[in-house]
């Protein structure tokens, strides 16, 4: 058993750092990759679109023995192709780490709220409409 290699290959690696007990491989980047492009980073929004991520996990990335910060930042440059160090050496507010108090949340367009919603109660009525004449040419045919 000893001499057996045990090799496991994928994204599954990342995961093994440490004893992280968040699953950063099924995070959602896209709140950073939508948000933070380059090739010029605008530090404002990088670093916002950054601690919308991290924050939430803030007490387990501050905990340096359970590799959950690199086991992040890996999966960060895995699905964003960032430039190594971006966000460590871009996002540095003070000692204690990040600022978790002021992190601007995107925010929906109202326009985009109505749309998505008016474009809902459409397609539900449509798909009514059709079932109904569905069930009326079954009926007739009977």
């Amino acid at each position: 058993d000893v001499f057996e290699a045990r090799v496991q290959t994928g994204r599954a690696l990342l995961q093994q750092q440490g004893n992280c007990p968040i699953d950063f491989e099924r995070e959602n980047y896209t709140i950073i990759t939508s948000q933070c492009k380059g090739p010029n980073y605008n530090s404002t929004i990088c670093c916002n679109a950054f601690k919308q991520l991290a924050c939430k996990h803030a007490k387990e990335l501050n905990n340096v023995q359970n590799g959950c910060a690199v086991t992040m930042f890996n999966y960060i440059n895995l699905y964003g192709k960032y430039p190594p160090g971006l966000f460590s050496n871009m996002c540095k507010e003070d000692k204690e780490g990040l600022d978790c108090k002021n992190v601007i949340q995107p925010q929906v367009k109202n326009d985009e709220k109505k749309s998505n919603s008016t474009r809902g109660n459409q397609s539900s009525t449509i798909l009514m409409v059709i079932t109904t004449l569905l069930m009326i040419i079954m009926m007739l045919s009977i």
